[in-house]
């Protein structure tokens, strides 16, 4: 017990305060990051609420747009239409009602 670890008695306190001092410094990092996850994390909840407002209005507007489509496909079947402003028409606009 009586001899260091490390070289001699200087060099054995010194390398032991850095070690500690090292240890300490992850300590500090360690409970930053984690005090971060643990803020970013409290905004998770908010964001699925507002997540769950946005599907409700999307289920409200889907409608809308399935009849739109079906306006577009009906639109596109005139001849004229193509002709004046170019080949706008897929072959098929309807890709979100089937």
């Amino acid at each position: 017990m009586d001899e260091p670890l490390v070289g001699n008695r200087v060099q054995n306190y010194r390398f032991f305060y850095i070690a500690s001092g090292s240890a300490v410094c992850s300590l500090f990092m360690l409970l930053i990051i984690t005090g971060y996850t643990a803020y970013i994390s409290t905004h998770v909840g908010d964001l699925m609420v507002d997540m769950n407002l946005v599907m409700d209005d999307f289920e409200i507007i889907m409608p809308e747009i399935k009849n739109s489509l079906k306006i577009l496909n009906d639109v596109c079947k005139h001849d004229n239409f193509t002709k004046n402003y170019g080949d706008i028409c897929s072959e098929n606009p309807l890709f979100l009602i089937d």
